[in-house]
């Protein structure tokens, strides 16, 4: 059997969030021909389709063909729709607005008649705009968390995630994420030794795959609230000391619950927690770029308990202490 798949090209789209999914694909083919044999029907096909059956400008600059207009697709296995190139998170909400109301209605359809969607990257927004992802369980681009959350409160937001399926709708984080999707589309469809064999031939880890280990801490802080940047500036300068957010509160003149409030509404974070965020991303530069010891990195970001440290680490970033710094280094051993 030979699955569809249709992918959603519009301009300003990743180049790669068309193509890199259709190479996964055609890879499974290939394994499928060693297995099966030169004459085996390939396991999935694919066409592009565009707003207007027109070819698209891609975020490259590069004009990507298209095989038809969206309306001529009546049905399909697979549809994949890729992030889009932007500077700002606004942008993304604002266009992915724009196309709902072209193609909100095809991709409603579409998934009402079984389709799997399929959003990379930014891509998310676009099913989010449908209202396909209300209720479910999604993740995109770690840096588009933000305006994410504000503008589809109703989605279940899992951004450690590199890859979620909820209800026959995928979506996929930062980037080439779209690589751990497509593999898992893969073994939804074709079981998981053919799903295995484009892992292994796309040197891809896909075990609990995640973005964690990816994400920093972000200070940006959009309507900055002086006593919210004192207490930040204070944490960061004294990461090592152990913080009394009382005592912290008196020093800026703000009771307790005052400060709290006015923390929470500046960063969406309680003091507490950001202090810990502050703390793990210390401890990510300095496994990066120091050959401190762990001991040494736990001391410094304020805590006394390396056993602790190193539950807490590995729990905020899905990698324990050890394997980020083998991962992320930029010492020589």
């Amino acid at each position: 059997m030979t699955y569809s798949v249709a992918v959603f090209a519009y301009d300003g789209c990743f180049i790669s969030g068309i193509a890199g999914p259709l190479d996964v694909y055609n890879i499974a083919n290939t394994h499928h021909r060693v297995l099966e044999g030169d004459d085996a029907s390939p396991l999935f096909s694919w066409k592009l389709y565009s707003q207007d059956g027109k070819p698209v400008k891609t975020s490259t600059g590069l004009l990507m063909p298209v095989d038809g207009h969206i309306n001529d697709l009546h049905k399909s296995d697979i549809c994949v729709i890729p992030g889009m190139d932007h500077v700002y998170g606004n942008e993304v909400v604002e266009y992915a607005r724009r196309l709902n109301k072209n193609i909100g209605g095809w991709l409603r359809r579409l998934h009402s008649e079984n389709t799997t969607l399929a959003a990379n990257c930014s891509g998310a927004f676009i099913l989010a705009e449908a209202g396909l992802l209300n209720k479910k369980e999604a993740t995109t681009s770690w840096w588009l968390a933000h305006h994410f959350k504000n503008n589809y409160p109703l989605v279940k937001l899992k951004l450690n995630k590199m890859v979620t399926e909820d209800d026959n709708v995928f979506c996929s984080g930062a980037v080439t994420a779209y690589l751990h999707q497509a593999i898992s589309i893969i073994e939804k469809f074709t079981g998981q030794e053919i799903a295995n064999r484009c892992a292994k031939t796309l040197l891809l880890h896909t075990r609990d795959a995640s973005q964690a280990p990816y994400i920093p801490l972000s200070t940006r802080i959009d309507k900055m609230d002086s006593v919210v940047h004192q207490a930040i500036v204070w944490m960061t300068d004294n990461l090592n000391k152990d913080t009394n957010l009382d005592e912290l509160a008196s020093h800026l003149a703000v009771s307790p619950r005052t400060f709290i409030r006015r923390f929470n509404q500046s960063t969406g974070k309680p003091p507490k927690k950001y202090l810990q965020q502050l703390r793990i991303n210390e401890a990510k530069r300095l496994l990066e770029n120091s050959d401190l010891s762990i001991d040494d990195i736990t001391n410094r970001v304020g805590y006394t308990d390396v056993s602790s440290f190193r539950r807490l680490f590995k729990r905020e970033v899905d990698l324990s202490p050890t394997e980020y710094r083998k991962h992320f280094s930029s010492m020589e051993y």
